[in-house]
């Protein structure tokens, strides 16, 4: 028979009694053995077995077995493996050799020590002790303590392929999170390499849940307390979350959930990255074709980056490089297509005023957006696309020796914009600015709000300014007369209409627009240096034609306007409708009617 390293040390300690062992009777020993008072009974099994002369007889070895194997099973199988391991090979060894000393002639000479072992035969229906009996009996037992030590190793296996299958997700992983500082950024940049890794983070993940599942199974199958909850830990914050190691051997299982992180990732990248990635390639494309008819001064529809790009370089890659330099192709397009006297035939009109501002205006804003763009662009950036959109970065620039030296061009165009746009429409802005009378060259109409001039004429109010015509209205300190006037594209005076200005000789104005009869416009001029006849409110329309001009007294600056769509009649209140003076001679409110009387 073959001795385990385990049983040769419980041998050891045997022999160790042997120098002081005092004569132990079996026949007392055993009914407190029968009893199962190990307490007791178990130190004076040892010093019997040590002693030579009892360590081959038959009873105290099986007893010795049984004892043991009360101790293995109330070992925990977590805490105390090793001892479950020590334990159980021995109380095999014992369990091993006592049957091998048990026969007929052991149970004849000593059956008060096998009663229970004592049972009826079920095939000649007597009872007594059979050997096949025992011997069937210890085998059970063996069986079980095999069974038992199989499952405390597969159990701690299983643990530790759940600590390996964390440590090679995690260290996957991790590569991962120094290669990219955030989570969308390596779905946007994941190569075939990155998508190994997850794969690997994956199918560790995954398999470790099953191994930690396994473990669950086992330690509930071993009857143990520990290992009944698997707790799945999320990760959330990339870089954060999933970075320290699970320890399992305080019996818990709580590990990072790889398997959903790595597959959401995936699918991420299969599904709405490429989507995403589509989008810019497309656009990229339409641009370039855009830009190169422009170029040859064919038209095409630029209009702006287009919302649902912009919403999903702000869902993948906020502030992207990739999103500054599409948008650089755009406003540069734009700038060329406004520029093209062929496409703009307006820039070769130089009466046309209004419009040449508004081209060279919206060129400059965008010429302003583009530098902004392609300056804020550093080296480190484009490196840091091109590991995001290489696809993209190589064929957008394969004309170019470098990415960078594209940028560098661009920054030295933009800035070239910028200057000569800058200056464009610092001269166009200043001829926008007066209007000349049809009828006199030398008469000029400010087409700006003034303060206070000293003479000539004073603008209170800009209501229309668009590219084909401004309407101003004021006064003319000159002969004291108010105005309202149109002026076309070229800023010449379409039509000028005079009215009456209120008040003293004083000059001190307030002026707004006002709501007026349907297809009209109208607006008051306030002299707040009058105590009367000091209001006048001036109803026109826009082709040019005087309604009135009602000049009325006030005792102070009106509150609020009130016009009724039914009635067509203007309410001027001094003061708010709740507060107004019923009960006095105060006047409160004036009304303007339709045709310009006033009550």
């Amino acid at each position: 028979m073959k001795i385990k390293p385990t049983a040769i040390f419980l041998l050891s300690l045997l022999i160790l009694f042997t120098a002081e062992a005092q004569k132990v009777k079996y026949k007392d020993l055993y009914p407190i053995l029968a009893a199962k008072n190990y307490t007791d009974g178990g130190p004076q099994l040892i010093q019997y077995l040590s002693d030579e002369k009892n360590q081959d007889e038959a009873n105290p070895n099986l007893q010795m077995g049984l004892w043991l194997e009360d101790r293995f099973l109330k070992y925990d199988v977590v805490d105390d493996s090793s001892r479950v391991y020590e334990v159980g090979d021995s109380a095999i060894f014992y369990l091993e050799k006592a049957k091998s000393l048990i026969d007929e002639k052991e149970l004849k000479k000593r059956d008060e020590y096998y009663q229970a072992f004592f049972r009826r035969d079920l095939r000649t229906g007597e009872f007594g002790i059979k050997v096949s009996d025992v011997h069937l009996d210890i085998e059970k037992k063996m069986e079980a303590i095999e069974k038992r030590i199989a499952n405390v190793k597969e159990m701690h296996r299983s643990v530790m392929k759940v600590e390996n299958n964390q440590k090679v997700a995690m260290e996957a992983y991790r590569s991962l999170t120094s290669q990219f500082n955030l989570y969308n950024s390596m779905l946007i940049g994941a190569d075939e390499d990155t998508k190994a890794k997850l794969a690997i983070i994956e199918e560790n993940g995954r398999v470790g849940v099953d191994n930690a599942r396994n473990v669950q199974e086992l330690a509930e199958k071993l009857g143990s307390d520990k290992y009944q909850e698997l707790t799945l830990k999320t990760i959330e914050q990339f870089g954060v979350d999933g970075m320290n190691a699970s320890n399992m051997r305080s019996g818990t299982i709580e590990i990072w959930n790889f398997e959903e992180w790595a597959r959401e990732a995936q699918s991420e990248i299969l599904g709405g990255v490429a989507l995403f990635k589509t989008m810019v390639k497309n656009y990229a494309d339409e641009i370039r074709d855009k830009k190169a008819k422009v170029k040859n001064s064919q038209d095409a529809d630029i209009g702006f980056f287009p919302e649902n790009l912009a919403a999903q370089f702000e869902k993948y890659d906020p502030k992207s490089t990739v999103e500054k330099l599409l948008k650089t192709e755009m406003y540069e397009a734009r700038i060329i297509k406004q520029i093209d006297l062929q496409l703009n035939p307006a820039l070769m009109d130089s009466l046309l005023i209004g419009s040449q501002l508004a081209i060279f205006e919206s060129a400059l804003a965008d010429a302003k957006e583009m530098n902004m763009l392609i300056e804020s662009i550093s080296s480190d950036d484009l490196e840091l696309a091109k590991k995001k959109y290489k696809d993209y970065i190589e064929s957008f620039f394969q004309k170019y020796v470098t990415a960078s030296k594209y940028v560098t061009d661009m920054q030295a165009w933009s800035r070239r914009q910028v200057s000569w746009l800058g200056d464009a429409v610092e001269f166009w802005s200043e001829k926008n600015r007066w209007g000349v009378d049809a009828e006199n060259a030398d008469i000029r109409y400010p087409l700006f709000v003034q303060d206070a001039p000293e003479g000539g004429f004073m603008t209170m109010g800009v209501p229309v300014k668009t590219p084909d015509e401004i309407v101003a209205y004021g006064a003319n300190l000159g002969d004291k007369k108010g105005y309202v006037a149109s002026f076309g594209p070229d800023r010449i005076s379409k039509w000028k209409l005079a009215f009456d200005l209120p008040g003293s000789e004083a000059v001190q104005y307030e002026s707004d627009s006002l709501p007026t009869i349907a297809g009209s416009e109208s607006f008051y001029i306030y002299n707040t240096a009058a105590q009367t006849d000091n209001f006048v409110v001036v109803s026109y329309t826009p082709s040019g034609q005087l309604n009135w001009g009602t000049v009325v007294s006030v005792s102070k600056k009106p509150v609020d306007f009130k016009f009724d769509d039914l009635t067509q009649e203007l309410t001027i209140l001094l003061y708010p409708e709740e507060q107004l003076p019923l009960d006095s001679d105060e006047l409160g409110y004036v009304v303007i009617d339709r045709t310009g009387n006033a009550r």
